[in-house]
């Protein structure tokens, strides 16, 4: 790919002051056989969490209850770091993209997706999640946003990631097209997208249909693509992998075609989401 065919495809930051909120549950709808959809209403007065277009990404850290008594534990921001009271027990934190915020009764609500599997303190909580239950909303300490003028949208998904997924599918400006695809392990974790006439959407059934690096090498990007990618660790090693060895007219895939976030890993508990890949 030629410089000039990539100049454009570039993603910009923006850092944020950090805020510590309290919300309670408002809302909660079953998406489909796993994902959970709870929405959150801010405490009166909490400053609002930011909203920027094609910043798919963004994310904050849901604080939970203790398990046990119930408490809610939250830091206080001292020099824009959040700290605790000494002694204080630190609460169980995990990092969720933002699905959506919108005003209701004076007050912003915040929508964020819920993969529930197992009995980890985040899946526990929102499988029994009713309203009135409080949680705390660290974030997010910036948004980056995605490029607004690729020739076409490559999209690789497991359904960690389907909340960014829809995203995508809503705020991709109108005319680029998107190829979409999304892992799953089964049927019943199907879940309602967002429609649009310029994306196709392919759901794969666990690695049974095929993994997220062949679907890139049978998506193959062309100058002005740009490939973004998210879902477990190891996966998404192949999808970077992949990306290297396709490449564009004989030239390697320029790092701003290319976005792969590692949310999970494998194997591993408790692991918070964008952190860098090794390949």
């Amino acid at each position: 790919m030629t410089s000039a065919a990539t100049a454009a495809l570039q993603r910009s930051r923006q850092l944020h002051p950090l805020h510590v909120r309290r919300a309670a549950v408002s809302h909660v709808e079953q998406l489909g056989g796993r994902m959970r959809r709870i929405t959150l209403g801010l405490e009166a007065g909490t400053p609002p969490i930011p909203w920027v277009r094609l910043a798919v990404g963004d994310h904050v850290k849901v604080a939970f209850p203790h398990p046990t008594t119930g408490e809610l534990t939250l830091p206080t921001v001292v020099d824009d770091r959040p700290s605790l009271p000494e002694g204080a027990q630190r609460p169980v934190t995990r990092d969720y993209t933002v699905r959506e915020v919108h005003e209701a009764d004076q007050t912003q609500q915040v929508t964020i997706d819920f993969v529930v599997h197992g009995t980890g303190p985040a899946s526990t909580w929102a499988s029994g999640a009713r309203k009135g239950d409080v949680v705390g909303l660290l974030g997010p300490r910036g948004s980056m946003t995605e490029p607004a003028d690729a020739r076409r949208y490559v999209c690789l998904a497991d359904e960690t990631a389907l909340p960014a997924v829809g995203r995508w599918l809503e705020e991709a400006p109108a005319g680029i097209p998107l190829e979409v695809v999304v892992q799953v392990p089964d049927a019943t974790c199907l879940v309602p997208l967002p429609q649009r006439a310029d994306a196709r959407v392919t759901w794969l059934m666990d690695e049974e249909e095929g993994t997220l690096a062949e679907s890139l090498r049978s998506l193959p990007p062309e100058p002005g693509d740009y490939v973004w990618a998210a879902g477990e660790a190891g996966a998404m090693v192949q999808v970077r992998r992949a990306a290297a060895e396709l490449g564009v007219g004989g030239e390697a895939l320029q790092p701003s075609a290319l976005q792969v976030d590692g949310y999970w890993r494998r194997g591993v508990a408790g692991r918070d989401h964008h952190e860098p890949l090794e390949s």
